[in-house]
């Protein structure tokens, strides 16, 4: 089966951020799943693959453990989304039961330390910031576009749409760029620092992309939204993605080819000229994200409590098979 993963929310810097709109918005058919264990959807989620073996499948991960928590099939125009209380593009009703309070403080929690590791991020930025060259990066995502895009027109206008490929989940930062990129037959690795223009230049080349006529998708950075992490062109099994930490990769096939911007646009010596500074900012981001992190599993296992009290028979799964199938598949 050709199954595509990505992640449509996180727990930012910036809060909780759904891109559930540009995944599920447009869909002709939906049905989203409400006070479901996680252990059962799981269940329907075996049961709904194994009826689709052949077309795609947009499998959504779950920002806070990994864990599928929606499946589309874009084929179909159809798709399932299980809705958790702080999914607040989908959903309100149980923010105020009491046993929610914990999950919510925790999550809160979490919110405060990414929210006080960006601008322990934006000094880190601020470094090389003063130390790049960005007429030389613009000039360099324009040749790039002009390569890739040459004599290759889609449609009037491309289509965008928004995703994460990565979370800060409870075990850890996760990515799925080689699920994502297999397919693919090119991928440039944008190597570089924070703040020399990663973000930027692949806005660039997407905004290109879609002047040219084709569909793009963009992935923002899990621990700020407002930065873009990876842009893929599957019409021209094309993709470029920021490939420093914490989804660092590296080349392993032919057509992988590694672009560092810091070598390209950055005044030589500067990783050795403020080595001390840099090390005291990272020492400090690194702990708010630890903190971070702590105060996700404190809500996860909050979570789990919750969901255990939820009354659940297996043979639910059954019966919600039966009636989400036929909407979605007829």
């Amino acid at each position: 089966m050709n199954q595509i993963p990505f992640f449509i929310s996180t727990h930012s810097s910036r809060g909780y951020v759904s891109f559930f709109d540009d995944c599920f918005g447009e869909l002709q058919k939906r049905v989203i799943l409400s006070g479901w264990p996680g252990k059962a959807a799981n269940v329907l989620w075996e049961k709904l693959l194994s009826c689709q073996t052949e077309e795609p499948v947009w499998v959504i991960r779950h920002s806070m453990d990994g864990s599928t928590e929606g499946l589309v099939f874009p084929k179909r125009s159809a798709g399932v989304y299980l809705a958790r209380p702080w999914d607040t593009a989908v959903c309100s009703g149980m923010a105020f039961d009491p046993e929610y309070i914990p999950v919510r403080e925790s999550l809160e929690e979490a919110h405060k330390h990414f929210a006080a590791a960006l601008p322990i991020h934006d000094q880190w930025e601020a470094v090389y910031l003063r130390e790049t060259n960005f007429g030389a990066l613009d000039r360099l995502a324009e040749e790039m576009a002009f390569r890739l895009l040459e004599g290759r027109s889609g449609q009037e206008q491309g289509k965008n749409q928004m995703r994460f490929l990565g979370a800060a989940t409870v075990q850890g930062s996760v990515d799925v760029i080689p699920e994502l990129t297999k397919k693919l037959s090119r991928r440039v690795f944008l190597k570089g620092r924070p703040g020399t223009g990663k973000s930027t230049f692949l806005k660039k080349l997407r905004a290109a992309a879609n002047a040219a006529g084709w569909d793009t998708e963009e992935y923002r950075c899990a621990f700020d939204p407002n930065s873009a992490d990876m842009v893929i062109i599957r019409g021209l099994g094309w993709c470029c993605f920021d490939s420093t930490a914490p989804h660092e990769h590296f080349p392993s096939r032919e057509g992988d080819r590694v672009l560092d911007l810091y070598q390209a646009a950055v005044t030589p010596g500067t990783d050795e000229a403020f080595a001390s500074q840099l090390k005291e900012i990272r020492a400090a981001y690194q702990e708010e994200i630890r903190q971070a992190k702590a105060a996700l599993s404190q809500a996860q296992e909050a979570w789990l409590d919750m969901e255990k009290k939820i009354p659940w028979d297996d043979s639910a799964a059954d019966i919600g098979m039966q009636e989400i199938e036929k909407p979605l598949f007829a």
